[in-house]
Order: C-alpha cells, then structure tokens, then sequence
C-alpha cells in the first residue's frame, strides 16, 4: 500500500538523482559551466543545489556556485575551506550524503523548485480546460507537449535560473512565475496567456501543493522501500530463529523461556502496523486563494464553481483536497505523517536496544570484516555500532519531526509566515529515519546466532518450570502450589535434580507427573514456534497487501551499507 504517487497521476516517469563527486571533478565543472541540453543530472553534486539560498553574489551561475568558499575567522586563525563532505554543517549532507541522497530530489531546495514549476504548469493546463475562462482555450497537443516536456526535462540549471531571478524578485514563488513566463515566451499558444501562469493564485497554493507532492514522492519512493527491506529481513529473522530456543526476561530477570524468532516476530509486526498508518494519512492539498474563499477567483470569473475546480486540481495531483483554509494549508495531516513516523521510530529503537542487549549477553555473535576495528585500544571488541547508530539518529529524527508535528498546526490568524522556514527542515527528520533503518539493516545482516551461549542459559535456569508445575497443580488442587513453588525456587539455587525431585513428590496423576517430569527450559516455549512461522501471515493481515517477499539476511543490498 502506497500514499497516491504525483509521477502516476500526472503521466510523468522522470527519475532524478543526485550523487557527489571528487574534489577534482568539482573543479573540472568549474572551469566548465553546465549545458542544460546535455547536463546529467546523475552526476551532479550535492554542493550545486544545498546552498543556494545563502549565496551573497549578484547573481547565480554554475562557474560562482562551485566551489564555494567558507571563511573561518578568528584573532589568530584564518582559514579558507572548501564546501565538501568534511565541512558541510550537517552529517547528513556530509559524512551520511551517500546514505541519505536519494531524499535529495525531493527534499531539496531543487526539489521544492521543481515541484512548483509542476503545480504552476498543471495550473494553466487545468485553466485551459474551464469554460468560464474563454481567455485561456484548449491547448492544442504540441503546446500541451510542450509544457509537459518544462517540467519533463527540468534540470539543475533552470533551477538556478529561478534562483538568479529571485535574487532580484526577493520572492521565491513570484521567481517560478517570472521564469515560466521567459521559458515559454517562444511557444505561441502560451505566449499569448502567459499572464494566466499564476492566475488568482496566493503563493501558498502553489508551496502547500508542492511540499504535499515532496513528501509523497519522499516517502513512497526512499522511505517505504527502505522501511519494507527493514520489515522483510525481520520476518526472515523470525522465520529462521523460529525454533530457537531463548531465556526471557522480565524486569531484567529469568523468565519463562521463548523462541528468537518469535521475539524478531514481534518487531515485524509493530513495524508493520505503523507503516500500514503511515500510508493511511491522506496528504492534503488547498488551492483556495488568499484567505481560503476564492475572492480573487469570483471577481473574474464570477460564474465558475471554484470550489469544485479547485478540488478537481488538487486531486489530479494525487493529493486529498481542503475545503476549509485559511491563506494556508492546516498541515494538521503534516502533524498526524510525522507522528506515525515517531511511532514507527520508537518501535525500531525498542528492537535496536533489545539487539543491543542480546549481543551483550552473547546471544549474537557479530560477522566481522578484515581490517575493521571495534576498539582503538582493545583490540578484542566488536561493537554493535550499527544498532547504536540506528538508535542515536533515531532519537535524532524523532526530535525534528516531533517539533514539526507540534509547530506547523499553528498559524495565527489567516496565516504568518512561521511555517515557510520550518517547512525547509522535512528533510532532516526523514534524512535521520532513513539513515537510522539502513543501519539497523547492516547490523541485522551481521548477526550470528550463538545458540549454544542460548542453550547454556537456559541449562542454568531450570527455576523457569516453577510456572507450569505451579500451574498444573492448581489444575489438580493440589494445595498451594504458588507458594510451594516459592518456598522452592526463591533466593534457592535451583536445579534439574530438584525440580525432579519436587515432582516426584507431587500427588498428581501418573501422565500429568510424567508430562512435567519430561519438560525442560529448553521444551517450555508455548506457541512461540508457530507464533515465528506464521509471521509473513501476521504481517499480511496487517498491512492488508501481498505477503511481503523473502529477503535473505545474505542478500541486503550493499546500498544499504553505512561506513
């Protein structure tokens, strides 16, 4: 299950991706200005689109963006840095960049730019279609092609185009509008309505549709991949372990034994209940003017059903439309997203510590590399740093998207101005989720079971079988058997022999003697089994899709590998 994707609705197939480059090759396209008919955007760096709003030159081009220079100043100390992986300000778009890239796209400053060239173009295309707005006919299917292909082939430089008319504009949405209207000037058929690029628009129809469509694509396309390898390799986990045999425990105590596996099957079913709410938030859209009531679209066209075209629109985007808005979206929806995404996070730092935790007691053995080290001074050590990588930028994303979650439903009155800056940082909370799963992935596929570290555990703790012998004395009335139980097991070094022993002098019938005398820590696991073999069933009932295919813990991408 998926939130609605813009790419399907609006007929569009574009893939756009990002990937760094040597210090060298920087150079080489400094010297050399990028040629927006044959540029590739898949060997573009990151440094050409994250900075672009704190450039101080006049004006924008290839040859003063790259590369950038950062000054360090101090009474005693100056320095010149080049913008790179080692100075970026944010591990996200430094040391993480080749983790988290795939978000670029679409959580960008190039990606809000590019989505709202869409939403702008859709516009006009969706005005040519009112017949109120006799102004604006029918495009014939070569100017209709002709705006599909702005938005098919928008690239890197058109981008700073927008940013180069914004530095005079000092306007970011009107700058969109102002270079639509030079982009196709030469085009007849649009050149003659170029003043309907942003008709009776407010600047926040054109930002909410196009923060809507960035999370949408940001999510169905990096996040939920990622996020069902996560669930995959747990249930393989679980299906694997299923009949392995663990010592639980309860406040940090023995307790009746499980299986591995249905411990593992546990967190695959959380996760995927939580992606299952994930992908039932309708992300919503407004297009309704200035304060909500479409007065600037009235005034025009006083006989058109505005509210019905207005969700028309909004809806061919793949987005749920909002009748009721002030200037802004509510993000009220923006709010319940980042929250299920909280949930989903705190799941997998509970899996991540409970790992941790079994790693510690041995339970896992951790796959090691040649030339790796744990310890800078204890050559001995493994640690489980992909479990405490994974929990740490958890912590991380939740706090981002929790202040997200509680910052953007407020607005005062009609609308200020509060949310346009916050909205910029989407990207940091999905960035950390992103990065936090893929390392719990690279840990989960260096785990080795230790079973017989699990075996010997559960040889030591033959106290557990005091519940079902307890238990299946009550069934016989057999007089307090809690607390005969109790006066054998606390503070007492208890073993097979004694609990053997204490059976044998039980008045129960022979089969119910024989039964407890036959039972072991290692047998006296319940349904925990079938509970780990059935989990694929378990995950599928819960996100009401196809089982989710088999991942071999062997076969974890090698994208998903954090250094």
């Amino acid at each position: 299950m998926e939130l609605g994707v813009y790419s399907r609705a609006l007929g569009s197939s574009k893939a756009i991706c990002f990937s760094p480059v040597s210090t060298t090759t920087r150079r080489r396209d400094h010297r050399n200005p990028m040629n927006a008919t044959n540029f590739n955007l898949h060997q573009f760096h990151q440094q050409k689109f994250l900075n672009a709003s704190i450039l101080t030159s006049k004006t924008f081009s290839p040859r003063e963006y790259s590369p950038i220079k950062v000054m360090k100043m101090s009474r005693d100390d100056s320095r010149e840095f080049e913008l790179s992986s080692l100075t970026a300000l944010s591990p996200l778009d430094g040391r993480y960049w080749g983790k988290v890239k795939d978000l670029a796209p679409y959580m960008s400053e190039y990606g809000l730019i590019y989505f709202r060239v869409l939403v702008e173009i859709k516009w006009l295309l969706k005005l040519s279609q009112i017949p109120e707005v006799t102004e604006v006919p029918n495009f014939s299917e070569e100017a209709q092609s002709y705006l599909q292909g702005v938005i098919d082939s928008f690239s890197m430089d058109d981008a700073l185009e927008v940013k180069n008319i914004e530095k005079v504009t000092n306007h970011d949405v009107k700058a969109v509008e102002y270079f639509l209207k030079q982009k196709c000037q030469s085009q007849p058929e649009i050149a003659k309505v170029l003043e309907f690029f942003h008709f009776a628009c407010t600047s926040e129809d054109i930002n909410n549709l196009a923060h809507a469509l960035m999370l949408k694509e940001s999510i169905n396309k990096v996040m939920f991949p990622v996020m069902d390898q996560l669930i995959k390799v747990l249930c393989n986990m679980a299906k694997d372990n299923a009949h392995i045999p663990m010592l639980s425990r309860t406040h940090g105590q023995t307790a009746s034994p499980t299986t591995l596996g249905k411990e593992m099957s546990v967190f695959a079913v959380r996760l995927s209940r939580e992606r299952k709410e994930i992908s039932q938030v309708e992300i919503m859209g407004k297009f309704a003017g200035a304060v909500g009531n479409y007065n600037a679209h009235i005034s025009a066209y006083p006989d058109a059903n505005w509210p019905q075209i207005a969700e028309e629109f909004v809806n061919s985007l793949g987005l749920t439309f909002n009748p009721y808005v002030t200037q802004i979206e509510t993000h009220d929806y923006m709010a319940k997203l980042f929250y299920a995404f909280i949930r989903f996070n705190n799941i997998l730092i509970d899996f991540d510590r409970d790992v941790w935790g079994y790693i510690s007691l041995a339970y896992f053995k951790q796959i090691t590399k040649a030339g790796e080290i744990g310890s800078s001074t204890m050559p001995h050590k493994v640690n489980p740093i992909d479990f405490e990588n994974s929990e740490g930028n958890l912590g991380k994303a939740n706090e981002d998207l929790s202040f997200l979650s509680m910052k953007l439903p407020i607005s005062r009155w009609q609308r200020d101005l509060t949310d346009s800056t916050v909205l910029r940082n989407m990207g940091g909370g999905l960035g950390h989720s992103l990065l936090a799963y893929k390392s719990a992935i690279q840990g989960i596929g260096k785990l080795q079971v230790n079973e017989a570290h699990l075996s010997e555990d559960l040889n030591q703790a033959w106290e557990v079988l005091a519940e079902p012998i307890q238990t299946v004395m009550r069934r016989y009335s057999v007089p307090e058997p809690y607390e005969k139980l109790k006066e054998l097991t606390r503070g007492k070094a208890v073993t097979k022999e004694s609990i053997r022993e204490f059976i044998l002098g039980l008045e129960l019938p022979e089969e119910a003697k024989a039964n407890l005398l036959n039972l072991t820590p290692h047998a006296y696991v319940g349904a925990a089994v079938d509970l780990a073999r059935n989990v694929d069933a378990a995950v599928n009932l819960v996100n009401g899709t196809k089982v989710l295919e088999p991942c071999s813990l062997k076969k974890i991408s090698q994208d998903n590998i954090i250094s």
